[in-house]
């Protein structure tokens, strides 16, 4: 509690001053964004595991204090954005080896004359416990590992003529987990991807567009020699993807892009299963009146696999979030996701072809070809003190249903991948 005391201090002493000050603070001609987030969290199940297994439903609160700093430096109608975030975190109960993160974002963007744009960004991630960060689609759940992620892009648009616009866009996205000490059991395998990506716009009206863009990908494990903690295979391949739809506002209540096409992933280090069939994704927001806005994600996508011999698996879903300004002070949220993934093989107990079964869990699941559907409900209040300093608490259930079980000596059935979480957190946010 005594942490909690000096967080709630720091918060005090500079909501003293948050009343005077405006939308960021200018320096010189930098704007400086300065900002502390302080959250407190329980949840009834930490390690997202069924009851029924090993520490399933290990329930336990954590707290997070998460100061950043970032810059602005516009210029005209182009800038400059520099943000660094520092988190650490610490649970009641559960002793984790590394309580500090690091978040860096670079942001940049320069427009010409003749409408063309030319900008790099980057992400970088020192993280322990932010699983999305390498795995974005929910294969994962829980990991307590160092990894290192950097993502950076780099593009520029060039209008061919008033309805024509060619894009071009290089990436490079790296996950690496060869921090971590040796024989401890990792959550993702390493990798590095290379990606380009041409675009075209045809734009049809002022403020709408059809589009179609080609991505070619290259991805390489860079872990090898610690995925025996995985136990799964080299998973290193191309993949091609064609996508062709629109971006625009339908009018001035709904505004958005949808995109449809072919995806192939060739995976070129074992026998097991490739990708091909449709990708789509859909991004559109709702204005249903002048404080009440709605946003709906649709996908369907596939992504590399860790999971025994699957190379990839697809998640198809969507989300839909509604978010309401009830006065200048009071705000609510609320929001719901569901997805499936699913995947091309059946489980085998002996993933490296050695003649032994590389675990319990595998030899008891074997021959069953793995099927999850995920649940996700969010509800969130929220209360503005000043325009810097705010106040959250909100609530979050979970439910991964999967379709894998086996039956123990005693009769009792396991869900090794199935569970249930509830959620509660209490954020304070001071930023300018």
């Amino acid at each position: 509690m005594r942490k909690f005391f000096w967080v709630g201090v720091l918060v005090l002493v500079l909501s003293g001053t948050a009343a005077f000050a405006g939308d960021g603070i200018p320096m010189g001609n930098a704007i400086f964004y300065p900002s502390v987030e302080a959250v407190y969290t329980h949840t009834d199940n930490l390690f997202l595991l069924d009851k029924n297994e090993p520490f399933g439903d290990y329930a336990d609160n954590y707290w997070i204090i998460r100061p950043s700093i970032g810059w602005e430096f516009p210029m005209k109608e182009s800038y400059v954005k520099f943000n660094l975030s520092y988190q650490y975190k610490d649970y009641d109960k559960y002793n984790i080896d590394t309580h500090d993160s690091w978040f860096a974002d670079f942001d940049s963007n320069f427009k010409f004359q003749n409408g063309g744009a030319i900008y790099f960004r980057n992400h970088f991630v020192s993280g322990v416990t932010e699983v999305n960060q390498f795995d974005p689609n929910y294969e994962a759940t829980f990991g307590n590992a160092r990894f290192f992620r950097e993502y950076a892009q780099l593009g520029f648009h060039l209008p061919v003529n008033r309805l024509n616009t060619f894009g071009f866009e290089a990436n490079y996205n790296s996950v690496d987990f060869t921090d971590s000490p040796r024989g401890q059991y990792l959550p993702f395998f390493g990798y590095t991807q290379w990606q380009g990506i041409l675009s075209w716009k045809y734009h049809y009206r002022p403020n709408g567009s059809w589009t179609a863009d080609y991505t070619y990908s290259d991805s390489q494990d860079r872990s090898n020699k610690y995925n025996y903690t995985l136990m799964t295979l080299d998973k290193k391949y191309r993949g091609n993807q064609l996508m062709v739809g629109w971006e625009g506002d339908v009018n001035h209540r709904m505004t958005g892009f949808a995109k449809i096409g072919y995806g192939a992933l060739r995976f070129s280090n074992n026998i097991y299963n490739d990708f091909s069939g449709v990708v789509a994704e859909a991004g559109l927001g709702f204005k249903f009146a002048e404080f009440v806005r709605g946003d709906l994600d649709l996908y369907r996508r596939a992504s590399q696999s860790a999971f025994n011999v699957n190379n990839y698996y697809t998640a198809t879903g969507g989300q839909f979030q509604v978010h309401h300004q009830v006065t200048k002070y009071f705000f609510w949220t609320a929001g719901l996701m569901y997805q499936e993934n699913r995947y091309p093989e059946a489980i085998k107990s002996d993933v490296n072809g050695d003649g032994w079964a590389d675990s319990v869990l595998f030899l008891a699941t074997k021959g069953q070809t793995r099927h999850d559907s995920i649940t996700r409900a969010l509800g969130e209040v929220g209360f503005h003190f000043t325009q810097q300093l705010s106040l959250r608490l909100n609530y979050q259930y979970e439910d991964r249903n999967s379709n894998v079980n086996y039956m123990d000596v005693l009769g009792l059935v396991h869900h090794p991948y199935s569970y249930t979480e509830n959620r509660f957190s209490f954020q304070v946010l001071l930023g300018w």
